[in-house]
């Protein structure tokens, strides 16, 4: 694909694109569909190469301009980059026609990762209009939720003691490290259902020895001490739901492992509640589950969780 071709693969109106690092391509790649890839300089790694020098000279290390430097080139060819491409077939505005492709160039980044074997990692947007004046850009920042940790126990040496029990059971349980592992690549789950699986699948991993002569969702009761039935209650828009966070995420869960079928319509009535929130509002679960792992977790490290039984 010449010089050409490619700059009329990054100009073609209307059209989103995902900038993305951590991802390296040989050359551009145009897919049957219209979507395309297209590599990008190497966003280096400049400002990392001066933090660490900058953190140097704060611990008493020498740093000149020229180990600055130095460093600098080091990382010149760090972070590859590639543009996702995704056309857009109606245009209202820029927010909407981000919105139309969001679920898509999501699907296209994980196509990326798998043939390239990379961390593909959106850093930025832009969407081009119709017209050669509509442009619009904007960064897309890691995710994390500054989230401050208040109360009895998640503080000062309270945390600390925790860290470190948490850690001397991830060195010494297969288990229980393969459980902390899966908590860490839940959390950085984009798609919120996978993720919602991913949580229920870390509570079936630290309830391993409860399956015995059961099913993992009674299993997972067992372990964190539910009753079957309605174990939270939220209200959203004015409406109240009685759910089985449980019986959600473990159906879900069952759904992407296993494909086995599911079908909302035929579900009892104690269970419309349930179902409904998990369709509508999903991000409640995984507000719910990320905390009971974290507290199951916590748990184990103190030898106090049912799992260990």
């Amino acid at each position: 694909m010449g010089n050409a071709d490619t700059l009329a693969l990054l100009q073609a109106r209307p059209s989103v694109h995902l900038l993305c690092s951590g991802v390296f391509l040989q050359g551009p790649i145009q897919l049957s569909t219209g979507e395309s890839y297209v590599p990008l300089k190497p966003l280096g790694f400049e400002t990392p190469a001066r933090w660490l020098a900058a953190y140097a000279g704060h611990c008493g290390a020498p740093v000149d301009q020229g180990a600055v430097d130095s460093l600098i080139q080091q990382g010149v060819a760090a972070l590859p980059c590639v543009s996702i491409i995704r056309p857009v077939s109606q245009w209202t505005s820029p927010q909407d026609a981000e919105n139309s492709v969001n679920e898509r160039l999501e699907r296209l980044r994980e196509l990326i990762s798998w043939g390239t074997g990379n961390d593909v990692q959106p850093f930025g947007a832009v969407v081009l209009g119709p017209k050669a004046n509509e442009a619009y850009f904007r960064l897309i920042s890691p995710s994390t939720t500054n989230r401050m940790r208040l109360g009895f126990g998640n503080t000062g040496a309270d945390f600390t003691n925790s860290l470190m029990r948490i850690i001397d059971y991830a060195d010494h349980d297969e288990h229980f490290a393969f459980a902390l592992s899966m908590l860490h690549d839940a959390n950085a789950e984009r798609n919120v259902r996978f993720r919602i699986a991913r949580y229920f699948s870390c509570l079936e991993t630290l309830a391993y020895r409860l399956k015995k002569g059961q099913g993992s969702r009674d299993a997972v009761r067992q372990l964190l001490g539910l009753a079957q039935g309605k174990t939270g209650q939220t209200s959203v828009a004015g409406r109240t739901y009685d759910y089985d966070v449980v019986l959600g995420a473990g159906i879900l869960r069952d759904l992407l492992y296993h494909g086995v079928p599911v079908d909302f319509s035929k579900a009892k009535p104690a269970e419309k509640d349930t179902f409904d929130l998990l369709g509508s509002h999903p991000d409640i679960y995984v507000r719910d589950l990320q905390g009971r792992v974290e507290l199951e977790i916590a748990r184990w490290s103190n030898g106090a969780s049912k799992g260990q039984v």
